[in-house]
């Protein structure tokens, strides 16, 4: 009885852990799997008015796993040349050249607050043309609440970067 009285509690807080530990796991899983996919919608499909909308509409079916009001940033965002983060800065603390995104309960989709960067602005044009071609980049923030109790909530923030498909003549680019 002694036995059991010490080591029964110890089993319960590793397996609520085990628990805790792969629901986080899921989640980083889930925010990894959705901002990859969005950025390669993004990156096919340049100079079109719709790119970030069809971009969060991929990561939309990406997060089915996931309760999509968890999201509490979601950015279309034009990168750096040299790295994930949004032009002209070097952290995630805001972006000038993006598209922001919010969840709505009402219309269950994801819906832009701000957009501060229009598709005739995307340079997709080859190296020959006038390149190279913009990055482009999507951004998450996702908070994962403690499902137990034993760990408190945790953020989980994932972004992706790619260059736009280069066009051999868009609208912009040298003959």
């Amino acid at each position: 009885m002694v036995e059991a009285a010490i080591v029964t509690p110890v089993v319960f807080a590793m397996i609520f852990g085990i628990i805790e530990l792969g629901m986080l796991f899921k989640d980083y899983l889930a925010t990894q799997a959705m901002v990859r996919a969005g950025v390669r919608i993004a990156s096919a499909s340049p100079r079109t008015t719709d790119y970030a909308q069809a971009t969060v509409n991929e990561v939309q079916r990406k997060a089915a796993v996931m309760d999509p009001n968890l999201i509490q940033q979601l950015w279309v965002y034009k990168a750096n040349a040299a790295n994930d983060f949004p032009s002209g800065r070097s952290d995630f603390g805001d972006c000038a050249t993006c598209v922001k995104f919010t969840w709505s309960a009402g219309t269950k989709s994801f819906v832009p607050v701000s957009s501060t960067w229009p598709a005739t602005s995307q340079n997709a044009c080859t190296p020959a043309a006038g390149g190279p071609p913009d990055r482009i980049g999507v951004y998450a923030r996702v908070s994962h609440p403690s499902m137990t109790g034993f760990v408190r909530s945790a953020t989980i923030a994932e972004a992706a970067a790619i260059s736009l498909e280069p066009s051999p003549a868009p609208a912009g680019c040298k003959p």
